[in-house]
C-alpha cells in the first residue's frame, strides 16, 4: 500500500520588512519556506509514496534522482499550506505551467461563483523550498540564495551589461543580492531566462542592504523587494496583470 509523502519539518511563515510607501501600495502577500529532505548523491526517487495534493503523477514519475522529486514535492506542499493559510481549499485545485513553465493555480472543476486564485511562486536553494503567494490581480515571482554564495567574476557578463557590470565587478560581494533580484522579476513575469537578465537593471545601493525599487520593463513596471533573513537573500517581485 503506498504511503502518503509527508515534509522533513515544519513550515515556517516568513515577512517582507517593507509595507505600503509612497510609490506603490504593496500586494497582499504570503510567503513561506520549508526544510527538504537530503537524500543521497544519485538516489532514485521512491516508488511507494502517494504524490499529495498539486502534484501532477505523471510529471513526478519522470523525475529520475529522489532529489529532484524532495524538492518538487517540498515545493508543492508548502503552496498547499500557504493556500490553506489564505483560507482557499486546496483538494479542488492543481498547479499548471505555461509555455515558459511558469505555475499557476487552476480549479480542476472550476465551481459556481469561485473567487480569483492567488498568483504563486515557487524555488528552491541549498535545502530550501521557499513560496509565496499574491493577490490575484498581480503575478509574484520570488527567489532565494544563501548570502554567502559566490558567482565566479566570469559570469557577471551573462547577468549584465554596462554600468550594471562595472558595478558588479567593482562590489563582486553583492552579485548574488542582484541576481536573485533578476531571477524574481523574470519569474513574476513569467518568463523565466527567456527575459535576458541583463534586461533586468536598476541603480542597486552601494552596499546592497534591504532595500526596494521599481524596475520599469517594457510597459511593466516591476516593484522589487530584496532582503536578508538568515543567511538567505530573498527577492520578492510583483508584475501587475493589468501591464500586460
Amino acid at each position: 500500500m503506498a504511503m502518503v509523502w509527508s515534509p522533513k519539518g515544519e513550515v515556517e511563515f516568513l515577512s517582507s520588512p517593507f509595507s505600503d510607501s509612497a510609490e506603490w501600495a504593496r500586494p497582499s502577500t504570503l510567503i513561506g519556506r520549508l526544510p527538504i529532505r537530503i537524500t543521497k548523491p544519485n538516489a532514485r526517487p521512491p516508488t511507494n509514496h502517494e504524490s499529495p495534493h498539486l502534484c501532477s503523477p505523471p510529471e513526478v514519475s519522470r523525475f529520475s534522482t529522489a532529489k529532484r522529486y524532495e524538492e518538487h514535492l517540498t515545493g508543492r506542499w508548502l503552496v498547499g499550506e500557504l493556500l490553506k493559510q489564505w483560507g482557499i481549499e486546496i483538494a479542488g485545485l492543481e498547479i499548471i505551467r505555461d509555455e515558459n513553465r511558469a505555475p499557476s493555480l487552476s480549479w480542476r472543476a472550476k465551481p459556481d461563483f469561485a473567487k480569483p486564485l492567488p498568483s504563486i511562486s515557487i524555488g528552491h536553494s541549498e535545502g530550501w523550498a521557499i513560496a509565496a503567494l499574491s493577490e490575484a490581480n498581480y503575478h509574484v515571482g520570488i527567489d532565494a540564495e544563501p548570502g554567502s554564495r559566490e558567482i565566479s567574476s566570469s559570469a557577471f557578463v551573462m547577468m549584465a551589461s554596462g554600468n550594471e557590470l562595472q558595478y558588479l565587478n567593482d562590489y563582486p560581494e553583492s552579485a548574488i543580492s542582484i541576481w536573485t533580484a533578476k531571477e524574481a522579476v523574470q519569474k513574476a513575469l513569467h518568463l523565466g531566462m527567456h527575459l535576458n537578465p541583463r534586461k533586468v537593471s536598476t541603480k542597486w545601493p552601494n552596499p546592497i542592504a534591504d532595500f526596494t525599487v521599481i524596475i520599469p520593463i517594457g510597459k511593466n513596471k516591476i516593484q522589487l523587494e530584496t532582503w536578508q533573513y538568515d543567511d538567505l537573500r530573498i527577492s520578492l517581485a510583483f508584475a501587475a496583470k493589468a501591464d500586460y
